[in-house]
């Protein structure tokens, strides 16, 4: 059993030298694609989220 957590931890350990890991600068962009994706989504929202209170007062009232 211990044997087999070894080999676990052995593998993983393989792995994750195999993996390749983004720049600083890469980071920094990859997020600030991610906020302002949100930004826009959440603008996006919003807008229809009052367009559609909007239309249904006009036709509830």
């Amino acid at each position: 059993m211990i044997a087999k957590i070894k080999e676990v931890f052995s593998d993983i350990n393989k792995e994750m030298k195999k993996v390749s890991w983004p720049t600083k600068q890469q980071l920094r962009e990859s997020t600030l694609v991610v906020l302002g994706t949100c930004a826009v989504i959440t603008v996006f929202v919003w807008i229809v989220d009052v367009a559609m209170a909007f239309l249904m007062k006009k036709v509830i009232f």
